[in-house]
């Protein structure tokens, strides 16, 4: 009797340690994704900065064309 209650207790400590590691990895797992969607969020922010600067600066281009071919436009006509 005293054989088979240490194989239960043993069988039952084994199965809660499994139990909290198993939860220990998935909590690291959790951690790692958080940290790497925080990474990939971070880098799309910069992406987004750097697509806007280059918007602005090709829309101030595209108006000083427009601006230009408007001046081009109205000599012509005076002429």
């Amino acid at each position: 009797m005293r054989i088979w209650s240490a194989t239960v207790v043993a069988v039952l400590a084994i199965a809660v340690s499994g139990c909290t590691r198993h939860s220990e990895n998935t909590d690291s797992a959790a951690r790692e994704a958080g940290k790497v969607a925080y990474k990939i969020a971070q880098d799309t922010r910069q992406a987004a900065k750097k697509a806007g600067r280059q918007l602005h600066e090709a829309s101030r281009e595209a108006r000083k064309g427009w601006n230009e071919a408007k001046h081009e436009a109205h000599a012509k006509d005076q002429k």
